[in-house]
């Protein structure tokens, strides 16, 4: 794909600042786009077939199976979709361990991700340093006596649905699910708690795989100050609308600035491997330790 730039900003110059340090306090925002390559699906793009596969759960509308007040009256749809959807092993991607050598060099103040992989940490990135806005399949509770389960425990039990009738129950009776955030329901607390300081001292904005087209994520982008520049690396542009976008209606379009937005249209492991090609860092982005995350059907109870 082709890249898109103001005539008042470029990659180089940008990658030039970074190699110098002169970004101390680089905060990044990223979504699907960063975890695709690793397998994760998209559930925003048409290829991967969303109105196919929702078919044959029998909805009463396909955004059902993402809304909370339906996983409370039939959680049976959203365990069936993650057995259908997610690949056996998810191995973080270049993008994943660009974002741990920014801390490693020390530049990095956040993540913030819509993403609920938890590929951030198995990328190298400490808790500390990430925020999950739209919640994680890492942490999990029984939606009745708040008891909480490992991850290996839920995959035991989303991908062994015989011995559940396919929904993971705790010993109380109560349906156990993970702590992702479904529509209709409150984001973290912690993504309030940081955001607006984070994004005050925030010296560079990097946007990963994202349109940022759903709110309220979209609007962290717009608390940069005026004259720092944002660098949107995706396949799309920014606002442009997915198909659950559409369907859902959470579409919204952002405001950009020709003076300090940079857009670079393509892939992001791609943009990342010239990003450290500019940067004298690509030695440095193979040696990031990485943990695959095993998300398989033949786990040991």
């Amino acid at each position: 794909m082709g890249t898109t730039h103001s005539s008042e900003t470029n990659l180089d110059e940008v990658c030039q600042k970074l190699k110098s340090g002169h970004f101390k306090n680089v905060v990044i925002m990223c979504g699907a786009g960063i975890s695709t390559s690793a397998g994760v699906p998209d559930f925003r793009s048409p290829s991967m077939g969303l109105y196919f596969k929702l078919k044959k759960y029998n909805l009463p509308y396909p955004e059902a199976v993402f809304e909370g007040s339906y996983f409370r009256q039939d959680p049976k749809p959203f365990y069936s979709l993650v057995r259908d959807i997610f690949p056996q092993e998810l191995v973080p991607t270049p993008t994943h361990r660009f974002l741990a050598l920014l801390h490693q060099k020390g530049f990095l103040r956040r993540v913030y991700t819509q993403n609920i992989d938890g590929l951030e940490f198995a990328g190298g990135l400490p808790e500390e340093k990430v925020v999950e806005a739209h919640g994680t399949f890492h942490r999990c509770h029984c939606s009745s006596c708040q008891k909480t389960f490992s991850l290996p425990w839920l995959q035991n039990e989303i991908f062994h649905p015989e011995r559940n009738d396919g929904v993971p129950k705790c010993d109380c009776g109560g349906v156990v699910r993970p702590d992702v955030v479904l529509f209709g329901e409150a984001m973290p607390s912690r993504f309030f708690d940081l955001c607006n300081e984070d994004f005050e001292r925030c010296d560079l904005l990097l946007i990963f795989g994202t349109s940022l087209a759903v709110a309220p994520f979209n609007g962290l982008f717009a608390k940069v100050g005026g004259d720092v520049t944002r660098v949107f690396i995706n396949r799309t542009k920014p606002g442009s609308l997915g198909v659950l976008s559409r369907i859902l209606g959470l579409g919204h379009r952002v405001s950009l600035s020709e003076a300090t937005d940079l857009i670079e249209l393509g892939d992001c492991d791609e943009k990342v491997e010239e990003i450290c090609s500019k940067t004298g860092w690509t030695e440095d982005l193979s040696m990031i330790p990485i943990s695959p995350i095993k998300m398989s059907s033949n786990i040991d109870s």
